[in-house]
């Protein structure tokens, strides 16, 4: 793969390890002259660089035409690609499987069908071990082509088997197409529009459900596709906002990892997204033997396995198990606790931002506000909240948005700034409201509490707390409404202006 683009490799550099670093000067050295070494001179240059900086980059290369560094670039990337892969290749067997395949495909050119084969066979047994079926079809049908024109002196019966078994292949790997689409299908409605809104989605999601289902049966699955199931059932009864549902296949999710070791060095961020959905799901329906019993396993393989992770594997166990302690704190509304690990959250999105998505941000900002607010630090709640109402894509999780604008006016109220409420935050709130499809009764009670609160005399406003506290009581356990009692815990905020103690006192007294 050629690359000419300056970030690209800029990122591709910083993204690499001292060891890999080491590697890849020892790589370019072995050879080379120093004619050839000119772009190790282009790696220095960006090693060095704090940020990027195109110009600056290529002020380091006067001499050079502008198709000569643009074939430097390309150079400089490919080079790093084929010395990062030949350091992956005893540690990753995908990457060994595929390196079969390139020699089998060598040795067949030279005319040495046999020993093409025999390569082959090696790959077919890696693959096979490995649930690499896609990989597996390849060399199957490469070892068709070998033996459909040559003398192979293969016997009549091994021959029916590779049909038997090509046929066989060709099926798992349907099904998991078929499951994946559906998979990435739900992720991609459940980032635009986040929970089913209304009956006619719920119906509508149900009978595209069963159809991307239909003749799929668990007990005719492989190991694999039998996770890919279980994931797409706990993405559906996630979006339904049936939390028990889901948290029943996210545990067969995790059990049938937890019981292969193979399984988990074939994906190892997998296994983590299985637990990452337990936690979250005992969070919703409110677990705490169940979170807690999971997110003490999840803690443990990431200490274990830390530094065998790659970087996407550190930034996964770091999203899952961080957000897996916040959920837990604020579950128990050990927010003083919480607020403690709150700093190493910041500075690993701050390590890791240009690799998370604006949504995994916006999530973690969310649950940091939530944090801050439970533990009285309110400017610093607004602060996270704020940086989520400013963020570019506004069609992105249109919920949280939601949420994080009644947050808003919940942490202005506890900092007692009831004019900015009543004449800046509800006029806003309620423009933006305007523009959303999803607002359900539930957001609407609530702004309508504010309205009424904000301008209520001193004495007056116990009472229309309580009135609004019954009129969502009412709402909790409706479908469709539920899911803003999950996101926003404004019940127990609610209880603590009634009785005059911190969220914190409430959420504590009702877990006795």
């Amino acid at each position: 793969m050629a690359i000419a683009n300056t970030e690209m490799l800029f990122f591709l550099i910083k993204s690499l390890t001292k060891a890999e670093k080491r590697s890849f000067r020892l790589f370019a050295h072995r050879n080379a002259d120093g004619a050839d070494l000119l772009y190790m001179t282009l790696f220095d240059v960006i090693d060095k660089a704090k940020t990027f900086d195109e110009a600056k980059i290529r002020k380091e290369f006067p001499k050079l035409k502008t198709a000569n560094f643009t074939n430097l670039k390309r150079h400089l990337y490919e080079q790093l690609m084929i010395c990062l892969r030949l350091l992956k290749k005893d540690k990753q067997k995908n990457i060994k499987i595929r390196e079969y395949i390139d020699f089998a495909y060598v040795l067949y050119g030279k005319g040495l069908q046999l020993q093409a084969l025999e390569i082959l066979n090696k790959a077919r047994k890696l693959a096979s071990s490995t649930y690499s079926d896609f990989s597996l079809i390849t060399i199957i049908e490469l070892e068709k082509m070998i033996q459909s024109r040559h003398i192979t002196r293969s016997e009549s019966e091994p021959i029916q088997q590779l049909v038997s078994e090509s046929t066989e292949v060709g099926e798992r790997i349907n099904i998991r197409i078929r499951l994946s689409n559906l998979r990435l299908h739900l992720h991609k409605m459940y980032i635009e529009k986040g929970h089913i809104y209304d009956q006619k989605e719920g119906d509508e999601l149900k009978q595209f459900f069963n159809i991307q289902l239909f003749g799929i049966e668990e007990s005719d699955l492989g190991v694999f596709e039998k996770v890919y199931y279980y994931q797409s059932f706990v993405w559906y009864y996630y979006i339904i906002d049936d939390f028990n549902s889901c948290l029943k296949y996210a545990i067969k999710w995790v059990e049938l990892f937890k019981s292969s070791d193979e399984l988990q060095l074939r994906d190892i961020n997998l296994f983590m997204r299985g637990y990452h959905y337990v936690l979250t799901s005992a969070f919703n329906i409110r677990n705490s033997s169940i979170l807690e019993k999971y997110l003490d396993e999840l803690e443990k393989l990431r200490k274990e396995m830390y530094s065998k992770f790659n970087l996407n594997s550190q930034i996964i166990s770091f999203l899952y198990v961080h957000t897996g302690r916040m959920n837990f704190h604020f579950m128990k509304g050990s927010f003083e606790e919480g607020i403690k690990g709150v700093s190493r959250t910041l500075t690993r999105i701050s390590k890791y931002k240009s690799k998370l998505d604006i949504h995994k941000i916006m999530v973690l900002y969310y649950k940091i506000a939530w944090m801050n607010l439970g533990s009285m630090n309110y400017s610093t709640a607004i602060k996270y909240l704020n940086a989520i109402l400013n963020m570019s894509d506004k069609a992105l999780r249109e919920d949280i948005q939601i949420y994080a604008r009644l947050m808003n006016i919940m942490a202005h109220y506890d900092i007692e700034k009831f004019n900015k409420i009543q004449f800046e935050l509800l006029p806003e709130t309620n423009t933006f409201f305007k523009s959303c499809t999803r607002i359900n009764q539930v957001d609407t009670l609530i702004f309508e509490m504010f309205e009424r609160v904000s301008v209520a005399p001193l004495m007056d406003r116990k009472e229309i707390f309580k009135k609004y506290y019954a009129k969502l009581m009412d709402k909790k356990d409706k479908p469709y409404e539920k899911r803003s009692f999950v996101y926003l815990d404004i019940l127990f905020w609610i209880e603590s202006k009634v009785k005059n103690v911190s969220l914190s006192e409430v959420i504590k007294a009702q877990n006795y």
